[in-house]
Order: C-alpha cells, then sequence, then structure tokens
C-alpha cells in the first residue's frame, strides 16, 4: 500500500461504509481526473496484498472500492480515520502504525 499516495489523494475519499472487516471507500469524480490515481487503479489489481488485507474491489461505475480485512490485525478505527483526517501530522501517525500491520517487511 503506497501511503504516500493515499496521502496526497485522500481529499478525494469518503468511507461510504464500514463495519469491522469491510470498508467501503467512495471516491469523487476529480479523482480520476489526477493521473497519479490512474496509476494506482491500473496497478489495484496486479500487486499481491497483504496478508491482513483479504480482497480489494475496485467500482469505477459505483465510484467505490471495498477492502476486505482482518479486523483482529488492522484497527477498524484507525483505518477509518486514516482516510478521514485532514490532520496531516495525525495522517502520519495512522499510517507508520499501519504499515507495521501490513508491510513489516518495509518498517
Amino acid at each position: 500500500m503506497d501511503f504516500k499516495l493515499l496521502m496526497e489523494l485522500r481529499q478525494y475519499l469518503s468511507v461510504a461504509h464500514h463495519v469491522p472487516g469491510r470498508i467501503r471507500v467512495k471516491f469523487s469524480l476529480k479523482l480520476l481526473g489526477d493521473p497519479r490515481a490512474k496509476k494506482a487503479m491500473d496497478q489495484a489489481g496486479t500487486r499481491d496484498l497483504p496478508p491482513a488485507i483479504y480482497s480489494t474491489r475496485l467500482n469505477p461505475l459505483g465510484r467505490s472500492v471495498v477492502i476486505e480485512y482482518d479486523p483482529e490485525a488492522v484497527d477498524p478505527n484507525a483505518l477509518a480515520e486514516l482516510l478521514t483526517t485532514s490532520d496531516n501530522a495525525r495522517f502520519e501517525e495512522l499510517a507508520k502504525e499501519l504499515k507495521k500491520v501490513l508491510l513489516p517487511e518495509q518498517v
């Protein structure tokens, strides 16, 4: 997961629905015009997922992505806050915590 890119694009994201283990993130149409987002969407199905992420499903017509994850490994509240906070320092803190869980080989 590219947390730097997520931080740059999070202005286009909102949490539509979230229960522990499954989160649906909506994205604005403006996201589709951002070249960084296009690259990320093109790569979405080609990357191996971390063990704590079971699946991701992109729905371009519905402008959403569903992420199914292990709520025992990924704190549901931290994940939701990561996607919704407008505080850059808090985002960095949450991203660092989640990176330890999702990408321990990169920490």
